[in-house]
């Protein structure tokens, strides 16, 4: 059906472009601290969140690609969340 195929594209849009600019500031603030390094395992969300998009190709692993998609957007909302309550 066409609207389960555009919400599809929707929700794919929005969760990768809020785990790609949660990575990238996630990566840049990580090196902020005197004598610290970037740390460039945020960035696996990044790469978590692109194989369940691709896994979307699929008709068989679309629902698991679809859930796997989620987590990293789950992540990154707990992590803000938690330093919003701090």
């Amino acid at each position: 059906s066409i609207l389960n195929k555009s919400m599809y594209i929707v929700v794919n849009v929005i969760t990768g472009l809020f785990v790609i600019i949660s990575s990238i500031i996630g990566y840049g603030i990580s090196g902020i601290g005197d004598g610290s390094a970037n740390d460039f395992t945020i960035l696996i969300w990044l790469f978590i969140w692109m194989i369940g998009f691709l896994l979307q190709f699929r008709l068989k692993t679309r629902i698991i690609g679809f859930i796997i998609i989620l987590l990293p957007v789950a992540y990154f909302l707990s992590v803000y969340i938690s330093a919003v309550m701090m």
